[in-house]
């Protein structure tokens, strides 16, 4: 198979500054899809794991059953997310959501692998790469098309994410993020965006799901709506497409509880159908 130039990297003659050793390549394999390929001894890939704790597989006396390395991989990624978020309720919905999982690997335009849990979607896979990528995360296209955030990823999917500095991540994102990182980094967006506001004006934060028709300027009508009641957008999403309406989720900023509420009542009398997205 050929390879893909630039992607050789000699770990074992020059370890990482974590002493992380191994050989890493990648090729272009059966359907023109990237494989990643690491080369290393057992010892190597129980360090590359697992870190310092690898040790214990080596010097103790007494050796670590599978169950056991299996338990503190479980143990490391729970206090990473903990770290991240201090609800307790939190840290066990993640525990949860890990237990007996298959995993899926995609590859980011680099040809770098990524590891998730089956059933993730970009949203997932925008946080492994990075928190700011998730962040700033608008739209993605997996194996060169345009898909939906909530798209499932599957084994070889090449995903690319599509970003913006002038976003905020989606509190709607909370229901197809899969992954206990990606959940966590988006409560503690929203909490370190709270935190901010405290000392300002009171701020609430709702989501509008609105189906709207397929009607050049009927977008902009409700955007316009939107702020003619005083409510900011802070993040935009399209969720469904037919073919006589778009369905979009608005996470808006309120200030003023009777501006929201002038809002939805002219939403009604307008006639537009749409919920509101309790979080």
């Amino acid at each position: 198979w050929s390879m893909i130039p630039g992607r050789f990297k000699d770990y074992i003659s020059t370890p990482k500054i974590n002493n992380y050793k191994s050989l890493h390549t990648a090729i272009i394999g059966p359907n023109k899809e990237r494989i990643e390929i690491q080369i290393r001894t057992q010892q190597m890939h129980e360090f590359a794991e697992r870190g310092i704790a690898s040790h214990w597989k080596y010097k103790s006396s007494e050796k670590l059953s599978h169950l056991a390395l299996k338990e503190y991989d479980w143990l490391r990624d729970l206090v990473e997310i903990m770290e991240k978020d201090t609800n307790p309720e939190h840290s066990l919905e993640y525990t949860k959501l890990q237990m007996f999982q298959d995993n899926v690997f995609c590859f980011t335009p680099k040809g770098e692998v990524i590891k998730l849990p089956r059933g993730a979607t970009p949203i997932d896979f925008a946080y492994a790469v990075h928190t700011k990528i998730g962040d700033s995360l608008t739209s993605c296209e997996i194996n060169g098309r345009g898909s939906p955030l909530q798209s499932i990823l599957k084994n070889g999917d090449l995903v690319n994410i599509i970003g913006s500095k002038n976003v905020s991540p989606s509190l709607q994102w909370l229901s197809y993020a899969k992954t206990g990182k990606a959940r966590a980094s988006i409560r503690k967006y929203w909490q370190n965006r709270k935190n901010i506001d405290q000392n300002s004006e009171k701020m609430y934060i709702s989501s509008l799901c609105i189906k709207i028709p397929n009607v050049p300027g009927k977008l902009g009508e409700v955007s316009s709506l939107i702020g003619f009641h005083q409510n900011n957008i802070i993040n935009m999403e399209i969720i469904s497409k037919k073919t006589d309406y778009l369905e979009f989720i608005f996470d808006i900023q309120i200030n003023d509880l009777k501006n929201y509420k002038n809002l939805i009542s002219e939403l009604k009398l307008k006639e537009y159908k749409f919920k509101i997205i309790r979080h």
